[in-house]
Parts: structure tokens; sequence; C-alpha cells
């Protein structure tokens, strides 16, 4: 009767007010911005042909100073070293550094790497989650199949990204790539990171190459 159609009328409309809410709130959303110079300590899992993977290194870099720099552990056939990497993508030129107790080696060599800058335009917004008690923003890039491609979690005060995921459908073992950022601080980096002390620099070999020997 009256009662009921008025009731279907009722349901109808909360629902188209309840999409039409969730779609403002989608335009509404500010898309991730990746810096173009800043510094963080970054957790990776699966960052290989393993899932299991994992690699935790300080990475610092700079769009216009053109340059970069990790640190971290890194296994070499069953031994643990620290290593240093700048890149300078200018000059062209790399410099590899391993401590190891008192020991310290160096090598520079030619690269042709370019520094990384995401670009997040193609995300879309789905919704918020919570990563260490930080409520944060969820992002989403598919690709032309449907099938998530990039995950994107960025702070919802203040924009900084706290994670990515990239699913890697095209390797042997499918499975993601998770970037964990820790201590994040966007802003132009000291220049004094993109130098070698000067008794490093004495001792530094040049390769063809830069790579763990």
């Amino acid at each position: 009767g009256i009662n009921a159609e008025y009731g279907v009328q009722k349901i109808t409309m909360k629902v188209f007010i309840l999409l039409c809410a969730l779609f403002s709130l989608s335009l509404a959303q500010t898309k991730p911005v990746w810096p173009s110079a800043a510094s963080a300590s970054v957790f990776v899992e699966g960052w290989g042909e393993r899932r299991e993977d994992r690699h935790f290194f300080r990475w610092f870099y700079d769009e216009t100073a053109g340059k970069e720099r990790f640190e971290g552990p890194t296994e070499w056939n069953g031994e643990f070293f620290w290593t240093i990497v700048i890149i300078d993508t200018v000059a062209k030129k790399e410099w590899l550094v391993v401590h190891q107790q008192g020991l310290v080696e160096c090598y520079t060599g030619s690269d042709n790497h370019s520094l990384p800058h995401p670009n997040f335009n193609r995300a879309h917004f789905v919704g918020k989650a919570e990563i260490d008690y930080t409520v944060v923003d969820h992002w989403v890039e598919r690709d032309n199949e449907g099938r998530d491609l990039v995950q994107i979690f960025d702070r919802v005060d203040n924009g900084e990204i706290k994670r990515i995921d990239i699913s890697t459908h095209v390797s042997r073992r499918p499975h993601a790539v998770t970037f964990h950022f820790h201590e994040f601080d966007a802003g132009t980096q000291d220049a004094a990171l993109w130098t070698l002390p000067a008794e490093i620099q004495k001792i530094c070999n040049n390769v063809q190459q830069v790579e763990m020997l």
C-alpha cells in the first residue's frame, strides 16, 4: 500500500544520500604527493624473488641536487657488512663504501640511474585505515583489467607517505613488495651527505661497475 511504497522511497533516498556523501568525500581527498627531497628509514618486504626477503636502510634524496644516499646492513656470501651508497645522477657516478669491524673498502664508478619520483595521479581513494595508531588515507592504482597494482597509504593530517604496496604480477612468483616508511622527513637535505670523508676518498678504487665484489 501507500505506507510500503513510502518506506521504499525513504530507503532509496537514504542510499542515494549515502552514495552522494561517499562520492563527495572521494572528490574532497587530496591525492598523495611525493616530495622532491626527503629522508626516511625504510623497511622493505618482498624485494627480490621471494616474498620473505627483508631489507632495511636509511634513505636520503634530493631532486634539486640530483643525488641520493643509502645506508644499511648488507648480506654478502653469508657475511654482514654496513654499506653506504651515494649516487650522483648529474655526474653519473656512484660510490660504494663497505664497513666490517675495522675493515673499510671504497669503490667508485659510472652510474646511469635516475631519481625515483612516483606519480600518484591515477590513484583512487578507497577509504581510511590505520598504521601504527595513525589514521591514513588508502589509495589504489589499478591496471586495465581491474587488478590492484599499487596501494598507497598517506597520513590524513599531513599527507606523509607511510606505506606503499606494489604487486608484481609479472614475476615468476607473483607477490607484493611492501615499503614501510618511518621517520619520514621531507625537505632539502644536508649537502654533506653527498661527500665521503677525505680519508675514505683516498682509498676509493675506480671500477667499471660498482657492486659488492
